[in-house]
């Protein structure tokens, strides 16, 4: 017999997975890292079991939760070996310097506040949809701190970044595009579609942002320092980018051309960058494979094995219905609207999941609109994204208080992709 969602069993299971959901929202206010909490969400497994194994002898009882658990096993492997081995590659070009060399070369072009701001965030769109959010928030959060002198200027190209890396959801850079490729619900050419949306929503919001803040910062003196020290790129740098950059490339080709799988198809091109760095190793240019594993951010793949087991068994025990319920009677184009302003305060990965499980009867452009809502919608606060909190990180005085400034940029974004997706997919039908 299926569990009702408000048995005691299907209650008790949405407690423990709403208290895990409350402190992962709080997770900067009481300084408990995310994952801790996710991992929690996983005792809701044994709690089904627990049931099933009360509820008598026959043993066909358990095969929708043996089932579940498969299922949920095939999704994580996916999504984990992917994420780690995206990861592998950033942090070994990281090691190289790659991107700090890519930030110090903007600065010596001799760019004013106004080309850094748009230099900076370009690079964050642009990157972000390969080497993550969270990464292009880091190094050009960091490279703007550097030559920031004024913490105004500095809030402002920060707010630039954090808007343009979440627009990287037109490929499988971003996890909630990844998540939705994974899930098999569109495919990655339909992806690739949203890059005029997306894009142009940060366009939109950037432009907003020099045309109605800067000017009242730049007004008042210089506001960056090009003089800050420079460390350069280290041996093999440029080759391994490229090789990185073949690696990835290949990977897509593997996927579109012969349905390799493409974390399968990520793997493989991870194997030949090893391979690389051993002939560099030969050559007397040392890059160590050990030391950058380790740096593989393991907490971030453990918060997400929590969510995605917890949001399992929420489905299992048919909560996640309600959320399909609500897309066979509202407006898909409404739904996908509202997850996405809730993406700004709970965290984006859960809701794909949530929207994924669900299993909402939707064509493939209102999934692509998903991807994009959900992905985009964290900017809308700080604390919504994996880019504002490592932002938060980076420079402290930018609080979730300084973020709701740019409110009116930020929102631009979000209805400019919107809007911009409308025309594509419902006017010229793209």
């Amino acid at each position: 017999m299926p569990i009702e969602p408000f048995s005691s069993v299907g209650l008790l299971v949405l407690a423990i997975f709403a208290v895990g959901i409350l402190l992962i929202i709080l997770e900067v206010q009481i300084g408990m890292d995310k994952f801790k909490p996710a991992l929690l969400m996983m005792s809701t497994v044994a709690v089904i079991g627990i049931y099933y194994f009360l509820t008598g002898e026959d043993p066909d009882r358990m095969k929708g939760f043996h089932l579940m658990q498969a299922e949920t096993k095939e999704s994580l492997f996916a999504l984990i070996a992917f994420m780690a081995f995206m990861w592998m590659i950033v942090e070994i070009l990281n090691e190289r310097n790659v991107f700090g060399a890519l930030s110090e070369f903007l600065m010596d072009r001799g760019l004013g506040p106004r080309g850094l701001f748009w230099a900076t965030g370009a690079l964050a769109a642009l990157l972000s949809p390969f080497i993550s959010s969270i990464t292009t928030a880091m190094v050009f959060g960091r490279a703007v701190c550097g030559f920031s002198r004024d913490t105004r200027y500095t809030h402002l190209a920060l707010c630039n970044i954090i808007v343009a890396s979440n627009s990287g959801v037109w490929f499988i850079g971003t996890s909630t595009s990844l998540m939705v490729i994974l899930a098999g619900k569109i495919d990655i050419p339909s992806l690739l579609a949203l890059l005029p949306a997306s894009i142009g929503g940060w366009l939109l919001s950037a432009w907003v942002l020099q045309t109605f803040y800067m000017g009242r910062v730049l007004r008042d003196g210089p506001v960056i320092d090009t003089h800050a020290p420079r460390e350069g790129m280290k041996p093999g740098g440029a080759e391994l980018a490229f090789v990185c950059a073949l690696a990835i490339g290949g990977a897509v080709i593997l996927n579109l051309k012969l349905q390799v799988d493409i974390e399968f198809a990520l793997g493989s091109g991870l194997g030949f960058v090893a391979l690389y760095i051993w002939w560099l190793k030969r050559k007397g240019i040392d890059v160590s494979l050990d030391v950058q594993l380790q740096k593989v951010e393991w907490s971030t793949l453990m918060y997400y094995i929590g969510i995605i087991t917890g949001m399992a068994a929420l489905n299992h025990v048919g909560w996640l219905s309600y959320i399909a319920w609500l897309y066979e009677h509202e407006s898909p184009y409404l739904v996908n609207i509202l997850l996405g302003l809730v993406s700004s305060i709970i965290d984006n990965n859960l809701l794909e999941a949530a929207a994924i499980m669900s299993n909402p009867p939707m064509n493939t452009d209102q999934w692509v609109l998903n991807a994009m809502m959900v992905g985009i919608g964290g900017s809308l606060t700080v604390v919504g994204s994996a880019a504002g909190v490592m932002a938060m990180s980076i420079e402290k005085t930018y609080t979730f208080g300084v973020h709701l400034r740019f409110l009116p940029a930020v929102l631009v974004n979000f209805f400019g992709a919107l809007g911009i997706w409308y025309v594509q997919f419902e006017w010229l039908r793209a």
